[in-house]
């Protein structure tokens, strides 16, 4: 999809300055992204304490091992 906008010059001086890009579509591309991954954090952020984590990871390494134990034991991998 194509979409035409309209930057002022030191619209896009400070974005291509700010991205370190000289070519105008890179540094509206480069911004996009950047927004894109800010954005996508904050949804992240506002996630906070409403997931409930199981604190098993000591019981699920131990039982790893012991599995790459018996593994070894039989000769199996």
């Amino acid at each position: 999809m194509v979409t035409t906008i309209q930057l002022s010059e030191q619209e896009l001086s400070d974005l291509k300055a700010l991205t370190k890009q000289t070519d105008p579509e890179a540094a509206v591309r480069a911004a996009m992204q950047d927004y894109l991954r800010y954005a996508r954090r904050l949804q992240l952020k506002q996630l906070s304490g409403q997931v409930q984590m199981q604190d098993n990871w000591q019981e699920m390494e131990n039982a790893e091992l012991e599995a790459n134990h018996d593994a070894d034991r039989s000769g199996g991998h």
